[in-house]
């Protein structure tokens, strides 16, 4: 196999990888501590995933130019004609997301955000902790709530189990390493675009503190 490392280009710029990383991290924990029954470590959690997926929505529209929803989301004729040579080892890598995983980026932040928005309105069985929503609905719809947030909590999982399965396919079959690309954030693939980056003040003095106050205000609604 030809070594393509020489040619990679820079793709992710770091703030979709911190993003990643950080959505990796912020979801095993909220999980961690939901198991554990803590939580005041469960919403420390669950608001710093928000902040960060507010973050990652707001750079799909105006952030690098391949960070961008437009760059990875394609017509579905496109992605059906993915999907017939999907199984096709030697298909043309493609830089960044294919076809069929750019939606699936957009399915994960929806789920993850509806698991968010879910939990702003749940409380607990004693009706003790709840989240800063809770007190607009009655106990019994606040309880409604906290199941559904179970619910999607599964099928977070389920999307999270095909992710990794299409990560190890991606290795084995195509021999495309995911998960490095996204680490140091360059492809090799031979329709790599040059990456636009923009300006990481306007990320750290623009978006940052407009996030922060987004969570701050939901944090403190009740």
């Amino acid at each position: 196999m030809t070594d393509l490392s020489a040619s990679k280009q820079p793709l992710w710029d770091s703030c979709v990888r911190l993003c990643h990383w950080a959505m990796v991290l912020l979801v095993g924990a909220c999980w961690w501590t939901g198991e554990n029954h803590d939580m005041v470590y469960h919403e420390y959690s669950g608001y710093g995933l928000l902040g960060v997926v507010l973050l990652r929505i707001f750079w799909g529209f105006y952030g690098s130019n391949t960070a961008r929803f437009k760059h990875f989301l394609h017509a579905p004729h496109i992605v059906m004609n993915y999907l017939k040579d999907f199984l096709h080892r030697d298909y043309p890598r493609t830089a960044g997301h294919n076809p069929m995983g750019g939606y699936s980026v957009i399915a994960v932040l929806s789920i993850v955000l509806l698991q968010i928005g879910l939990g702003l309105f749940a409380i607990d069985v004693d009706g003790f902790d709840g989240g800063p929503f809770a007190d607009y609905l009655s106990f019994d719809a606040s309880r409604q709530m906290a199941e559904l947030h179970g619910w999607v909590f599964n099928g977070l999982l389920g999307i999270i189990g095909l992710h990794i399965m299409a990560i190890i396919y991606y290795l084995i079959w195509r021999r495309q390493n995911l998960v490095v690309a996204m680490i140091h954030g360059k492809s090799a693939a031979a329709d790599a675009q040059t990456l636009q980056a923009v300006s990481p003040w306007r990320l750290a003095l623009g978006v940052v503190p407009v996030v922060i106050l987004l969570v701050w205000l939901i944090r403190w609604a009740s």
